[in-house]
């Protein structure tokens, strides 16, 4: 059986918008580090066509410092499954649209051992949290007041208990805590 790996952005007042992290390199060590532990990764449509906008272009020309161009290339390789309702296809390199509901879709594809990264949207993170599918949270709490943006798993609806099993504090302040749910 797979398992799913969520890793968000946040700040200290709980916003997850991308625009208020730090986005360093040892930042970007830590994402590419979870990224080799998995077999692809889950995008919402929001997500999906932020990160489409800016990767692939990355990737393809090797522009940029080193460790964003090492980023954008291992991201490209990667399976990247997207959840939409809205789009009809996705071309970016190894995309593969999913149009069933999250609770049907991502069940299948943990049948089938994949261990997926979620990485970023609050939207798809919060639903799959409310269905028990999250294996590990990996919070990365930026240095930040943010006052504004989308809140960190604002969909759950129930109580969520998590234990703490690793801390890792970055020079730039951010700090990664990571938990697994408590079942």
């Amino acid at each position: 059986m797979g398992r799913v790996i969520l890793q968000m952005n946040v700040t200290l007042d709980g916003c997850c918008d991308h625009r208020q992290a730090i986005a360093d390199e040892e930042l970007h060590q830590y994402s590419e580090d979870l990224m080799d532990r998995t077999d692809g990764g889950l995008f919402g449509r929001e997500t999906y066509q932020l990160m489409e906008s800016a990767w692939p272009a990355i990737a393809s020309s090797g522009k940029g410092p080193p460790f964003l161009v090492d980023f954008a290339r291992k991201l490209d390789q990667k399976p990247k499954y997207v959840f939409s309702r809205t789009l009809d296809h996705v071309s970016w390199h190894n995309s593969f649209l999913l149009k069933g509901p999250v609770s049907e879709e991502v069940p299948k594809l943990l049948a089938e051992g994949k261990t997926l990264l979620v990485n970023g949207g609050p939207g798809l993170g919060s639903t799959l949290a409310q269905l028990g599918l999250v294996d590990e949270y990996h919070f990365l709490v930026q240095p930040i007041v943010a006052g504004h943006g989308p809140r960190l798993l604002g969909g759950i609806r129930d109580r969520l208990n998590l234990i703490l099993i690793d801390t890792k504090r970055f020079d730039s302040g951010v700090m990664a805590l990571s938990y697994t749910p408590v079942r």
